[in-house]
């Protein structure tokens, strides 16, 4: 059954991550997500149902247009099985109790936000502040007592407001410290909202999500700017770096902090 219920969650993961995509296309060009349908960005014709087949169809059509054989971002199939994956792997982890929902919730928003700013090196409010909205009210229901809190990590509801302030806090105070120092803007607005966002839901393993995000980004930077791909000016967007950061943490924060502490001898 386990294996059935995975399958499921898979495929339902692969569609939201093809709806991801519309939605990562067409939100930061104020565009309908619901119409018109699906259509080629090069050609302007539209993609009939069997092309339209998350994942399967891309690899069909060489990662081309059947119109006008423009090629396809891979980045479309990447996001559809992505967010496939971290369906199933969030079903495999919690299982079906209340904290699936709250997880999935979570995981669909940073990769909704994630391609946003991939492409547009923007964090757009009409995406993150309802959620974080929706968020602070599944904390509400919990403060009444009618729902289990929405956070993964087996915390209390007082966890996420500490997350909260410590994610939020901790990247605006870089934020105000970097110019003084590097002389240049470092941290968006966009970004100091994503890690409140993420403390909502990891609680004070935020800070542990927000190390992991440095360090990927401080990784990558350092690989595109000695291949000279950002000339070494250019902002690299880090919303993707803090989602990435959020998702190891959710999968795996308690045994990272544990290991941490055993081999520090602090445990």
């Amino acid at each position: 059954m386990d294996l059935i219920y995975g399958f499921v969650f898979f495929i339902f993961g692969l569609i939201i991550g093809s709806f991801l995509n519309v939605c990562a296309y067409r939100i930061p060009r104020s565009e309908s997500i619901a119409y018109p349908p699906s259509h080629c960005p090069s050609c302007g014709s539209d993609v009939r149902a069997i092309d339209n087949i998350p994942v399967l169809s891309y690899l069909l059509l060489s990662g081309r247009c059947r119109s006008c054989r423009e090629r396809i971002s891979p980045k479309y199939p990447v996001i559809e099985l992505l967010t496939g994956l971290l369906w199933v792997a969030s079903y495999y982890s919690l299982g079906l109790g209340m904290e699936l929902p709250y997880a999935l919730f979570f995981i669909t928003t940073l990769i909704l936000l994630s391609a946003i700013d991939f492409d547009t090196k923007t964090i757009p409010n009409k995406i993150l502040l309802p959620a974080m909205a929706l968020s602070v009210l599944l904390l509400l229901l919990y403060f009444a007592g009618l729902t289990t809190p929405p956070i993964v990590a087996n915390m209390d509801a007082t966890g996420a407001i500490i997350g909260f302030l410590a994610g939020g806090g901790f990247l605006y105070a870089v934020a105000m410290l970097a110019p003084l120092i590097f002389k240049k803007e470092a941290m968006g607005g966009g970004d100091i909202k994503l890690a409140a966002f993420m403390g909502l839901y990891l609680g004070g393993y935020v800070m542990l999500a927000l190390f992991i995000g440095f360090f990927l980004g401080a990784v990558v930077g350092v690989i595109l700017i000695s291949r000279n791909k950002e000339g070494g000016q250019d902002m690299i967007p880090f919303g993707p770096f803090l989602a990435a950061g959020s998702i190891i943490t959710l999968f795996f924060g308690p045994q990272m902090w544990h290991a941490y502490l055993s081999f520090s001898g602090l445990l």
